[in-house]
C-alpha cells in the first residue's frame, strides 16, 4: 500500500474521536500528545458543531459494522488493517470462545503492543496481533495456524479499502477469497463511502489529510448494484448490502 506509514495518523485520529465521546475504555491510550495538539489546532478553526458531526459519522461507521458482525455470529474474526481499533480488546473480554486476530503493518502492530504493555493491558489467550501487509502477504499462509477450518469465520476491513488503488483493491479481494475458501462457512465484511466531507471545513480537513499527511482515499463502487455484481462476478455466493444515508456509507457482507 502506498504511503502506508501515514495510516498511523488516521488510526490515532479515530482513537481520538472514540476517546472524546467515551465510546470505550481503551481508545484513550492510543492518542498521542501530537494528535491532541493537531485536533486542538483545528478546533480553533473548525466549528465544534461540524467536528461533532464528523465524529458521530465516523463512530457510527464502526457501530454499523458491529451490528452486522453480531448478526453474522462468527466464531472466528480477522480484522484487517486494525490500526488502533479496540474491537478485539472489547470482544475477547466478552467471550473466551471467540478467536480474534488483528492484522496491520509491522510498525503499527509494534506500536500497539507497546502501548498496551505500557498501560498494563494484556491480550486474552484468544486474541492475537499479527504483522501483515494485506495487499502483499498471503493471508492463508500468514493466518492459517490461528483458525479452525470448521468454524464460522469473518474477515472485517474497516476503512482499509478507501486507502487502496484499484490494483491493490483487486489483490485484496482475491487474497481474502483465497483465505475464505478453506473454511466451511465464511464471509467478508466491509463498506464503501458514498461521498466525501462537504462544505468549506470538510474540504479543509480533506486538504490536510491528502496534502499534509499524504493519505489519499479512493472509491471503488458507485452504488449497491455495482457492489453486488462485483463480488458475485468473483465467485462469492451471496452479497448482503445495507445503505446508511445518515453516515453516507454502503455496508456489504459477502458470503463465500
Amino acid at each position: 500500500m502506498r504511503g502506508n506509514e501515514k495510516v498511523a495518523f488516521t488510526a490515532e485520529a479515530v482513537a481520538f474521536m472514540r476517546a472524546s465521546k467515551n465510546v470505550d475504555k481503551f481508545s484513550k491510550y492510543f492518542v498521542s500528545k501530537e494528535t491532541e495538539k493537531k485536533f486542538n489546532f483545528f478546533g480553533k478553526i473548525v466549528p465544534k458543531s461540524y467536528f461533532d458531526r464528523v465524529f458521530v459519522k465516523r463512530i457510527g461507521l464502526s457501530r454499523e459494522l458491529d451490528k452486522l458482525m453480531r448478526g453474522y455470529k462468527p466464531e472466528q474474526i480477522v480484522e484487517l488493517a486494525c490500526g488502533y481499533s479496540p474491537r478485539g480488546l472489547v470482544l475477547t473480554r466478552r467471550s473466551s470462545k471467540l478467536v480474534y486476530v488483528e492484522t496491520d503493518f509491522s510498525s503499527v502492530i509494534e506500536r500497539k503492543r507497546a502501548i498496551l504493555k505500557k498501560n498494563g493491558i494484556e491480550l486474552k489467550k484468544n486474541h492475537h496481533l499479527v504483522a501483515i501487509d494485506s495487499v502483499k502477504d498471503d493471508l492463508s499462509k500468514k493466518l492459517g495456524r490461528f483458525f479452525d477450518r470448521k468454524k464460522k469465520t469473518l474477515v472485517v476491513a474497516e476503512t482499509l479499502t478507501m486507502y487502496l488503488n484499484d490494483e491493490e483493491h483487486e489483490f485484496l479481494v482475491e487474497n481474502i477469497k483465497k483465505f475464505l475458501e478453506s473454511f466451511k462457512n465464511s464471509a467478508y465484511l466491509s463498506h464503501e463511502g458514498k461521498r466525501m466531507l462537504k462544505r468549506f471545513f470538510g474540504k479543509l480537513l480533506l486538504f490536510y489529510r491528502n496534502v499534509v499527511e499524504k493519505t489519499k482515499s479512493h472509491r471503488h463502487f458507485r452504488d449497491a448494484g455495482k457492489i453486488k455484481s462485483y463480488f458475485l462476478g468473483r465467485g462469492f455466493r451471496k452479497v448482503l448490502v445495507r445503505e446508511n444515508e445518515e453516515i453516507s456509507q454502503i455496508f456489504y457482507l459477502v458470503e463465500n
